[in-house]
């Protein structure tokens, strides 16, 4: 995270105008490595180039003691008027940001909807209703009309304040050939290698991928990522006797996921639920043949090139079905994609997602809101 900004004058919030760069408070619950955290860099840096003063900060920091004072120190500094803007992520931050943006009356208190309703712990769950209908928050960012339409039955005041900003998706860096991942984990010349990145949680359902290796022989899978997973997923391997061909790699930087994929077969991504699915955006960028799971927002965003492309880089299963992971896995074995058609769907991704795209939808959100709130003063 970024070092927190020199405090302002706790009153007023200054007013906005050329001469007072607005300032903006990007929240996160706790600062991980992940398509969030990807986000928020993105934003920052935009809204940054664009002359905002953006601050990173999390709500959890590492002990539970220094998380509550962290916790007292961001309230404080909410509560003093330091913010313009509160942009939150994830379903804590939102909660308790906006709470005590709204009581300082911060005029755009803004909840990224970086779950679907699912996804969501039920107490969050029904906080986040209420906030997003009593108007605790102003604004709500979804990123796909999938996401839209996952909370159609919540009330039409929650829903009014939805702001639609479709995730723009930096390609990953190409192959630096520092790392010759094949070599690494001794996978024969020949046999296909999957390859999976993200958290190791329930979410993204990485046990579907391992129990489809038992239907696969001759086929490595390779996740890049941590979390609390990790010892259920080996002990998993070693039950169905695959753990020879599942390899953990722990959490890569983006720069070195270049020579990862470059080393990949196909991309899995066997999620429970998705908002948008960056990680599998960030490999259809790469050119990478995908199987996911049936998700509609993955059919959605995994979907942005012409119809045979489309065809001919993906296939889905039904979330939590070993049995059709693998003979998806299968089909595409058989009839893996030219390099033409992989080309042509990587571009027609890389344009369709461009960070540019949605920076330039932020800017105009928050050019519209700050000015319609200094209006209403």
């Amino acid at each position: 995270m970024t070092e927190p900004l020199p405090a302002p004058a706790p009153e007023p919030i200054p007013p906005i105008d050329p001469a007072t760069p607005a300032r903006v408070l990007q929240l996160v619950t706790h600062d991980k490595l992940g398509g969030v955290r990807v986000l928020v860099s993105m934003v920052s840096e935009g809204l940054r180039e664009r002359g905002y003063l953006v601050e990173e900060r999390a709500v959890e920091v590492p002990g539970r003691l220094a998380t509550l004072a962290n916790m007292a120190a961001l309230a404080r500094d909410i509560l003093a008027g330091r913010y313009h803007v509160i942009f939150t992520y994830q379903a804590a931050a939102s909660i308790f940001g906006n709470a005590f943006g709204f009581l300082r009356k911060v005029p755009v208190r803004a909840a990224h909807h970086t779950a679907s309703p699912e996804g969501i712990r039920p107490h969050w769950r029904r906080l986040d209703r209420a906030f997003g209908t009593l108007g605790l928050y102003t604004h709500m960012i979804v990123n796909s009309q999938a996401t839209r339409d996952a909370f159609a039955a919540w009330p039409a005041r929650y829903r009014a304040r939805f702001v639609d900003i479709p995730h723009g998706v930096d390609p990953l860096p190409p192959a630096a050939h520092r790392i010759d991942w094949r070599r690494r984990l001794a996978i024969p010349a020949g046999e296909p290698l999957l390859v999976a990145t993200g958290r190791l949680v329930d979410q993204k359902d990485h046990a579907t991928a391992v129990r489809a290796l038992a239907r696969l022989p001759e086929v490595h899978l390779a996740i890049a990522g941590d979390g609390p997973e990790e010892q259920a997923l080996k002990t998993l391997a070693t039950t169905l006797g695959v753990q020879h061909r599942l390899h953990l790699v722990g959490p890569l930087k983006r720069a070195d996921l270049g020579d990862f994929f470059a080393a990949a077969t196909l991309y899995l991504f066997p999620s429970v639920w998705e908002t948008f699915g960056l990680a599998g955006v960030e490999a259809a960028m790469a050119g990478l043949p995908l199987v996911a799971a049936d998700l509609p927002v993955l059919r959605e965003v995994l979907s942005k090139s012409d119809a045979p492309a489309n065809a001919a880089m993906t296939r889905f299963h039904a979330v939590g079905d070993e049995a059709g992971l693998a003979a998806a896995v299968v089909a595409l074995l058989e009839r893996r994609p030219s390099a033409e058609i992989r080309d042509r769907y990587a571009a027609d991704h890389r344009r369709h997602h461009s960070r540019q795209r949605m920076l330039t939808l932020y800017a105009g959100f928050l050019e519209a809101a700050l000015r319609q709130t200094a209006q209403q003063r």
